[in-house]
């Protein structure tokens, strides 16, 4: 028997799907916003209202695991796709990083 399917909202291109991805885990974590970016501060993807390129920028250049900015606490954790150092940055509370990194390799076509 298969499993019915759970996502509701799906796209084919990569970007839009991560940003669905994204957006799902957010409302499910109740955060305001959430960004994926490189090692580097590129965002990979991102949802919420805030200015995701610059959360999730200085979260990446931080090296921190909480820091403040716009008088919210980031929340900042690393994990590795595809052998790429990753950060996850979220607003208001710490996000587990799991789900988050096993969404971006089943979008993304990873391992």
């Amino acid at each position: 028997m298969t499993q019915p399917e759970r996502r509701t909202r799906r796209s084919s291109e990569a970007h839009r799907a991560l940003s669905l991805f994204l957006e799902a885990v957010r409302t499910r974590e109740s955060v305001e916003a959430l960004a994926v970016t490189t090692e580097d501060g590129l965002l990979v993807a991102g949802a919420g209202k805030h200015d995701l390129e610059w959360m999730g920028s200085v979260g990446a250049s931080s090296k921190r695991a909480t820091l403040t900015w716009n008088e919210r606490t980031l929340h900042v954790q690393r994990f590795t796709v595809n052998q790429v150092q990753m950060y996850l940055t979220s607003t208001d509370k710490k996000v587990d990083p799991g789900p988050v990194q096993a969404g971006l390799e089943r979008i993304l076509g990873g391992s």
